[in-house]
């Protein structure tokens, strides 16, 4: 087996060896002079949480429910289209409703609260906004890798955060009848 380069003033670093009959690498490592052994992979996945780390399984996230399904709801996600999202609020807001409510999940929180504060910074006197969190339960499911093994799912909580944006000025009635 050979082994790769050494480089001078990094004696804790640990090289990958080639295996020489098969022609792939091995996942496992070997340390340098002074360096600690390392274990492999999968003893490296911490049990944190109830999360149930296997590499016998494939987490598929289930998709999340929609609790409200008025006109005015706006479910924020990190693949949606902020510029979108932006001025389909501006419209709900600016119509005979005059308040929308966005509701964010994870990591989509950031661009909820990103949202809410550029119509607050764009209108100042305009528009106005209140903020509520709360969590809600997940539920993913893990396919197994071999048939051998059986489908499980495991549950966790996730952050939510649902803004309410109202308008604080009255609109000019508009006449159609000129």
């Amino acid at each position: 087996m050979s082994e790769g380069k050494h480089v001078p003033g990094q004696e804790n670093v640990a090289v990958k060896l080639a295996s020489s009959t098969s022609g792939r690498r091995s996942n496992k490592t070997k340390p340098h002079s002074g360096a600690a052994p390392t274990s492999s992979s999968a003893d490296q996945k911490p049990q944190t949480g109830g999360r149930k780390f296997s590499d016998r399984h494939i987490v598929k996230k289930r998709v999340l429910p929609k609790y409200y399904t008025r006109e005015n709801d706006i479910y924020v996600t990190v693949k949606s289209d902020f510029t979108f999202q932006y001025k389909r609020c501006l419209d709900i807001l600016n119509s005979a409703l005059g308040e929308a409510f966005l509701h964010c999940t994870g990591r989509a929180i950031n661009q909820g609260i990103n949202l809410a504060l550029k119509i607050k910074a764009k209108y100042p006197e305009a528009f106005d906004y209140e903020v509520n969190t709360s969590t809600i339960t997940v539920t993913d499911d893990l396919h197994p890798l071999k048939d051998d093994d059986d489908f499980s799912e495991q549950r966790r909580m996730n952050s939510c955060l649902h803004i309410r944006l109202y308008r604080t000025i009255q609109l000019k009635p508009t006449n159609s009848a000129a």
